[in-house]
């Protein structure tokens, strides 16, 4: 992505993110990433192409806007619905959790790439038995968090076999 490119995206993202008078704290919150990442991408600095899919999550914009808005200027649309919650807290669900540490990898590394995590696990260079017991872990992962019910003070006992 050229400067001019990321500049722009960083001026919407400031220009929106000002309108909703919310910090680059808390946006940064919803996306999840650290507030200096929030900042870089205002910046118009360079960052890994996953960044803006959190962006993207954080204002509730579909998946691609900020790719798009760079190459047409045509603006995403407001949400009309709550931001989506984005792996953060999922990520640190596996993390404490018991699964084993082949399949916490393969699990953040879903969580992390751009796609659908379920993509990233099936092109993922790992046995299918890991593979498996990933896919089960992140369907078990993320409908807990579509339902509320995660908590990731919790940790989780999912070293019993699936």
């Amino acid at each position: 992505m050229s400067p001019d490119e990321r500049a722009a995206i960083g001026d919407l993202v400031r220009r929106r993110r000002a309108a909703q008078r919310v910090s680059q704290e808390a946006m940064a919150g919803r996306a999840p990433m650290s507030a200096v990442t929030w900042g870089r991408v205002e910046d118009g600095k360079s960052v890994r192409i996953g960044t803006y899919a959190g962006v993207e999550a954080a204002f509730g914009w579909p998946l691609g806007s900020l790719t798009r808005y760079a190459e047409t200027r045509e603006e995403p649309p407001d949400a009309d619905v709550e931001p989506v919650h984005r792996p953060g807290g999922m990520e640190k669900g596996v993390l404490e959790s018991n699964y084993p540490d082949a399949v916490k990898v393969l699990l953040i590394k879903a969580l992390r790439a751009d796609g659908d995590p379920i993509d990233a696990l099936l092109h993922a260079d790992a046995p299918d038995g890991n593979k498996v017991k990933a896919i089960r872990a992140l369907r078990e992962l993320q409908a807990e968090y579509a339902a509320g019910r995660a908590d990731p003070e919790r940790p989780r006992d999912h070293s019993k076999p699936a």
